[in-house]
């Protein structure tokens, strides 16, 4: 055995490198950790069924960091995205089914374009490795073709504006290990996509920059003000994941702009990955655990909350210190107008940022508890992910921790990263005031999900289609009646797979004719 994954990572299909590392380590940790959260916490009845999804979805979400050609790549990324599918849609009520086959929905676009844009540039470089490919974008006369496909792919799987609402609905109804692993790591997937499909360091593209920085900044700030306003405390953790994305593609958009910003570029977006991935994890298991917990208990569990949120604004000593010194580093070294109009901007976004903090802990507090009481070991579990929270980055072999942790002996650093938390705070004091007189909810306007949702509600014949029972799932006895409802079920899942499918083959056809 051990011979056979040996020579699986020496062949050409897939490799080892930097990215791949740091990538790979990353996924593997989160995906690890929340399984056995899982485990835990899953009812024994649900743990079969449930790992069945999970552990394909685990396999491709780590093995796709060490894809080194486009065959393994999308394989390794479909084998991640499409048995996610199970974890969104495991609540079997209208909610958690209209989840479900909106996800599926996007995936399947999503692969489209990332299938079609592969096999542009494998036409032109005539190989299938990932370093090819990237190189074939240059030369090309459909580079510009695949770029807008690759953007699309990845955009998608970051939750661009536009498609912001559809990380709410990934996580809002998946058990509270899945919805740890799919925003701790799922999102990075795209991040790593980017960095292994785009040619920077090796083009001058203004023009490529500038989108990329535009759609950038507008996830940035757009998926916040979403966020401040929408129900549910998952809910305003996705749109929070969709504006740090934002923030990586602002990185990646001023690695394109000129090849003596790639490095910095790069080490923005994995700094990011490292950072985000590991406090996302930890917000959405801690949001569980408040949420079940008693007493006391839940008290300090809420308090250890802090400190991912603390880290996802930027503050000093926190691991989004050093992630936010290092994109700021990698704007700076650019000389384009985009670069300079994010610079300008980018303490603005850690406002935003911290508002949405402030908006989560609102709802997390206020909501209602759980009826069963989370296990001592996935405290245990949670506890461990808030120390990898606060020490992982900061003992990360890299030259941009050292360069943070330089920044932190300079008062006007540490000045620059708290005072967008000051200035959350008196907005939202402010807020505060202008709604107590009111009713509770009058902040809660967007519905999670928003576009997506109101696109499902404007088909109410698909809707009727697809979602035949709000019954929860049971066991069902071997007999008629239980067989006539397995078929009913089944009948129900393939039609939305057959959607999904038929969607997926028209939608690449459309793309690969259109590029030839």
């Amino acid at each position: 055995m051990i011979e056979g994954v040996i020579r699986i990572f020496t062949s050409a299909a897939y490799g080892i490198d930097d990215l791949a590392v740091t990538f790979g380590l990353l996924f593997a940790v989160i995906w690890g950790l929340s399984a056995i959260y899982a485990w835990v916490t899953l009812p024994g009845r649900d743990r079969a069924r449930f790992f069945g999804y999970y552990l394909p979805a685990a396999a491709g979400g780590i093995l796709v960091a060490f894809a080194a050609d486009a065959v393994s790549f999308y394989f390794c990324f479909a084998l991640m995205a499409l048995p996610a599918w199970g974890l969104v849609a495991w609540r079997s009520d209208t909610k958690g089914r209209r989840a479900g086959i909106l996800y599926l929905i996007a995936t399947v676009i999503g692969e489209a374009l990332l299938l079609a844009a592969l096999m542009v540039l494998a036409a032109e470089a005539g190989s299938i490795s990932l370093d090819a490919l990237r190189s074939a974008m240059l030369t090309s006369p459909s580079g510009t073709l695949a770029f807008a496909l690759i953007i699309g792919a990845f955009g998608l799987k970051l939750g661009v504006i536009g498609a912001s609402g559809f990380l709410p609905l990934t996580y809002g109804y998946a058990p509270g290990g899945a919805a740890a692993a799919l925003a701790g790591a799922t999102v990075k997937v795209g991040v790593l996509g980017l960095l292994r499909l785009l040619p920077l360091g090796e083009v001058t593209a203004p023009e490529w920059s500038t989108v990329v920085v535009g759609l950038g900044l507008a996830t940035a700030f757009g998926a916040a003000l979403l966020g401040v306003f929408t129900t549910t405390p998952r809910a305003v953790l996705g749109y929070s994941s969709a504006s740090q994305m934002g923030l990586v593609l602002i990185a990646v958009g001023v690695g394109l702009a000129e090849p003596a910003a790639a490095a910095p570029a790069v080490a923005a977006a994995v700094a990011y990955s490292l950072h985000h991935g590991l406090a996302k994890a930890t917000l959405f298991m801690g949001e569980d655990v408040v949420r079940a917990a008693p007493g006391r208990v839940r008290g300090i569990a809420l308090g250890a909350l802090v400190l991912p949120a603390a880290s996802l604004v930027g503050l000093p000593f926190t691991s989004g210190f050093a992630a936010k010194y290092a994109l700021k580093d990698a704007v700076h070294a650019s000389t384009t107008n985009a670069a300079h109009l994010a610079e300008t901007l980018l303490p603005w976004a850690a406002v935003g940022t911290a508002l949405l903090m402030l908006r989560f802990f609102q709802l997390a507090v206020s909501g209602a508890s759980s009826a069963e009481e989370v296990p001592g070991a996935a405290r245990v579990v949670y506890a461990t992910m808030v120390l990898l929270v606060a020490g992982a980055v900061w003992v990360w072999p890299a030259k941009w921790v050292a360069s943070a942790a330089e920044a932190l002996t300079h008062v006007s650093s540490l000045w620059a990263s708290t005072w967008p938390g000051l200035v959350a705070l008196a907005l939202a004091a402010a807020a505060w005031r202008l709604t107590r007189s009111r009713n509770a909810g009058a902040l809660s306007l967007v519905v999670p999900g928003d576009i997506w949702v109101l696109a499902w509600n404007a088909v109410p014949a698909l809707r009727a289609r697809m979602v035949v029972s709000e019954k929860p799932r049971r066991r069902i006895a071997l007999n008629w009646s239980g067989m006539k409802r397995v078929l009913m079920d089944a009948d129900a899942t393939l039609t939305v797979w057959s959607i999904a499918a038929g969607v997926f083959v028209l939608l690449a056809a459309v793309l690969v004719w259109v590029a030839t």
